[in-house]
């Protein structure tokens, strides 16, 4: 609960300073690195395009940048209100959750393919598998470009459950009191462990075309 209030305060901070440099600095001033990791966060791994290492890897230009810093702007003033009108936990707190990341990740997707060149679109898709991993594989189009099967996709089921109730543990770890700056690490270990796991179930083809899909390994540095 209070790890929860704790991103929701740092969002809504950084929709406040969102605000002033969009009033009173230019649209290419920045805004730190540090807190854009909290709107990947929020709405997932497709929001990297807004990290600094990510905008030099796919090199943009300067009018490229000034034009993702106002989307990321834009976002970031909608986000932040919107995650502090959820409910604390629940199912409805979920459903509008998911629907928020899929329109914003919609609203991306359209604004990316205007502003970016193919191979730059390429590059970035890359490393946004990258940061999920083997958990990308559960994305719809991930598994027709692999040609996941049905037998496959029982598997992936199988242990996607299996992760999920691990991290649920760890949630409520933190809900009843846990540091979570101490569960986070725990979180993202789980994460990458059963990534590994998900990647296992591919077959031998199914795993080279997964790296061509990923492109050459990309290290953020968190």
């Amino acid at each position: 609960m209070k790890s929860r209030n704790r991103f929701r305060v740092k969002l809504m901070v950084l929709a406040v300073v969102a605000l002033w440099v969009q009033q009173s600095q230019p649209a290419a001033a920045q805004v730190p690195d540090e807190n854009r990791k909290q709107l990947i966060e929020a709405l997932g791994a497709p929001f990297v395009v807004f990290r600094d290492k990510v905008l030099d890897e796919i090199k943009v230009s300067d009018e490229q940048k000034e034009k993702l810093f106002e989307h990321m702007m834009t976002q970031i003033m909608e986000t932040g209100p919107f995650l502090d009108s959820l409910p604390e936990t629940g199912e409805v707190r979920e459903k509008k959750l998911n629907e928020h990341r899929k329109k914003a990740h919609e609203k991306l997707a359209k604004f990316l393919k205007e502003v970016l060149k193919s191979e730059q679109l390429k590059r970035l898709r890359g490393l946004a598998l990258q940061q999920e991993g083997g958990l990308a594989l559960g994305q719809e189009d991930v598994r027709g470009e692999l040609k996941i099967t049905q037998e496959q996709m029982k598997k992936f089921v199988a242990i996607t459950q299996e992760l999920q109730s691990k991290v649920q543990s760890l949630i409520k770890e933190a809900q009843s009191g846990g540091k979570p700056e101490e569960i986070r690490p725990k979180v993202l270990k789980i994460r990458a462990e059963y990534g590994k796991k998900l990647e296992a179930v591919l077959t031998d083809e199914q795993q080279k075309k997964w790296k061509d899909m990923l492109g050459t390994p990309f290290d953020l540095g968190d």
